[in-house]
């Protein structure tokens, strides 16, 4: 049975009003690859389909855990180690600016990160250059640092972590994530938001066939288009090419 997790929503694409975090195939088969890896302290890479959740994921998992010490980075693309060190100092919440001198500031998050264990999570890992790579490496590769690196990357640029050497012998998984089947769209959607409650399987399966492909972004932008018409029509229900029109053109003799 689909059900909705039980912390705090993170928040959805669009900001949808209503909409809440459900406990999906994904999402749990993620949270056994991530748990694994604490016990393990091992290197993980989470892939997936752009819009398929990745990162909505991981905030999700890290709010269910509210005693893990997650620091969650977004580096810029093509960042130097530099970057990252000051992005840990500042995840870290250390006092002063990071030391200018590299092999200082080193030494000063070795220290923050020996106590207690922490997940070091790299969202758009993709984007990271082979210095930056290396210096992942080396906090990997450190016994100081008490550390779970979890590396969160769009499938279809997997290739630039595939291709750094140092990189694919240490990490432990390589976890895809899926999206939604066709039968869990059934379940999950009006758990998803009260407005698909009373849709029939039917249109849902049409939707999701034409536009959504399982795709939880997908999804939401049809929630929205969906909100957005009742505001305008309110007590009228939309017919699926109503919805389907605004997201996409070629789409508008869908029925």
């Amino acid at each position: 049975m689909t059900t909705p997790a039980s912390t705090p929503p993170t928040p959805h694409f669009l900001s949808l009003p209503g909409a809440r975090t459900v406990t999906t195939h994904a999402l749990q088969a993620a949270a056994r690859t991530l748990d694994d890896a604490l016990r393990e302290q091992s290197m993980i890479c989470l892939t997936a389909d752009p819009g398929v959740g990745k990162t909505f994921t991981l905030h999700t998992l890290c709010e269910q855990r509210p005693t893990l010490p997650a620091l969650q980075l977004l580096p810029r693309p093509q960042a130097r180690p530099d970057d990252l060190r000051h992005s840990l100092h500042r995840a870290l919440d250390l006092p002063g600016d990071p030391p200018k001198d590299a092999g200082t500031c080193d030494d000063y998050l070795r220290h923050a990160l020996a106590q207690p264990p922490r997940l070091i999570a790299v969202d758009e890992a993709h984007q990271l250059s082979a210095s930056c790579i290396e210096y992942l490496r080396h906090l990997h590769d450190d016994p100081t640092p008490q550390t779970t690196i979890l590396l969160l990357a769009s499938r279809p640029r997997l290739r630039a972590l595939r291709s750094q050497p140092a990189l694919l012998s240490r990490v432990a998984t390589w976890h895809h994530m899926e999206p939604l089947g066709p039968d869990e769209v059934l379940t999950v959607l009006p758990v998803f938001h009260p407005l698909w409650q009373d849709t029939s399987s039917r249109t849902l399966t049409h939707l999701d066939d034409m536009w959504a492909h399982g795709n939880l972004r997908r999804w939401a932008a049809l929630t929205h288009q969906l909100q957005a018409h009742q505001r305008r029509h309110p007590g009228r229900l939309p017919d699926p090419s109503t919805l389907l029109r605004r997201l996409h053109p070629r789409l508008e003799h869908a029925a």
